[in-house]
């Protein structure tokens, strides 16, 4: 019985382009040129960071790139921030509800992080919709 193989002749299972991405990476993620992780998306606050910080050393800002999450997933890191429910790997999530689109929902929390003295923003995943937000501490109940 011969084996079966994808589009790109490689045993299925075993390609890249072919495979789904992993759980809680975006099927194309951003990396740049001077960067060692890639982010879930462009805006991530993580890569924004990094992008100022080079910018005040006097370095050069390289372009955000969009990539296949398979051409970077093992030479870079993922990012702990926009990564995190990768990271986590669906573990540790306890549930609470958002204000999401003027509207308290059920949902898990993934992390959270300080952007300012006495102020948090959240990560949250809604089950229903697979999508990921980021709300104020004003907008998430435990």
């Amino acid at each position: 019985m011969p084996e079966s193989k994808c589009i790109h002749e490689l045993p299925l299972g075993q390609c890249g382009h072919c495979n789904p991405a992993p759980y809680g990476i975006n099927e194309v993620v951003f990396t740049t040129k001077g960067g060692q992780v890639f982010h879930n998306w462009s805006d991530c606050a993580f890569l924004r960071e990094g992008q100022s910080l080079a910018d005040s050393r006097g370095q050069e800002n390289h372009a955000i790139l969009p990539t296949k999450w398979s051409v970077v997933f093992y030479s870079y890191g993922a990012c702990e921030w926009c990564c995190a429910l990768h990271h986590l790997n669906g573990k540790q999530l306890r549930q609470c509800e958002a204000l999401i689109e003027g509207e308290w929902r059920q949902v898990l929390h993934i992390k959270e992080r300080f952007t300012e003295i006495k102020q948090r923003e959240h990560q949250v995943h809604d089950d229903e919709s697979g999508l990921i937000y980021f709300v104020t501490q004003d907008e998430v109940r435990f």
